[in-house]
């Protein structure tokens, strides 16, 4: 009986030994940004990050915009990207400069370059006749965030990414 026991602990050990050897230390895996971790941000959904990041700001009305490949570049200022995941989020009226766009670049993608070619190629004139005050592009994980509204709007929301 003390045999089996013994097998038993040893067993149960191996087992516990074996789970923190293989547990993740680093928040989840190797993200987009090549340091080998992830974001809490990539571990929400799109919807999920864009309903924390308004959440108690002062919206225009807003809703949320298709992406297709014909018109990725008015949102995003770059061209398509593959397997990328994307959600706008704009005013309903043509009028106000307001934009929050989020895109999750695929694994093996540079996050940083992506969020430095759209920074380089933001147009907040985009709505020709107004222009937003403020645009922010950031980067957490394989996540994007750009931002283009009032400068109230826009700091509430990049204060809300960063506390994700």
């Amino acid at each position: 009986m003390k045999m089996k026991r013994l097998w038993a602990l040893l067993l149960v050990g191996a087992l516990a030994l074996s789970l923190v050897a293989c547990s993740n230390t680093d928040n989840g895996g190797s993200g987009g940004d090549g340091s080998g971790q992830t974001d809490a941000v990539d571990d929400l959904t799109l919807s999920e990050v864009l309903e924390k990041i308004q959440k108690d700001v002062e919206l225009p009305m807003v809703g949320e915009m298709e992406v297709t490949d014909e018109n990725f570049a008015g949102y995003f200022f770059i061209d398509p990207i593959e397997g990328a995941e994307t959600l706008v989020s704009e005013a309903m009226i043509n009028a106000v400069a307001h934009s929050v766009c989020l895109i999750r670049v695929p694994e093996g993608t540079d996050a940083a370059q992506v969020a430095a070619d759209i920074e380089k190629n933001a147009d907040p004139r985009k709505w020709i006749c107004v222009e937003a005050e403020k645009t922010v592009v950031k980067t957490r994980g394989r996540t994007v965030l750009l931002v283009m509204s009032t400068t109230d709007t826009t700091d509430a929301i990049v204060e809300n990414f960063d506390a994700i």
